[in-house]
């Protein structure tokens, strides 16, 4: 009954640590943030497109992937601010989770 229980919450911790890391950075935020455009021939294709690309953009909700998709910049006021800096806003695109402590 104990190894259930022990089972059980491993599972339910590989499967968050697997969700958190699916909603992390793309690499087209990340490209924008350096004041470049994504080099990736999947996100091009994507984008001539109006499109996010499957493969790289896995948040179909992330504001600054729509508007990277659109060719546009997010409209959020948080996300102005980090590009400013040449940053990526960390409230919308949440950073990766460290591997290994």
């Amino acid at each position: 009954m104990m190894l259930k229980k022990v089972f059980a919450g491993f599972a339910f911790a590989l499967a968050m640590g697997v969700s958190t890391s699916l909603a992390s950075q793309s690499c087209c935020v990340k490209a924008r943030a350096k004041g470049k455009e994504c080099d990736h021939e999947c996100c091009i294709k994507a984008h001539k497109e109006h499109k996010l690309c499957e493969k790289c953009q896995k948040d179909a909700n992330n504001c600054c992937d729509k508007a990277i998709a659109q060719g546009k910049d997010c409209p959020h006021s948080c996300c102005k601010e980090a590009a400013k800096e040449h940053k990526i806003c960390e409230k919308c695109n949440k950073p990766e989770e460290k591997k290994g402590k």
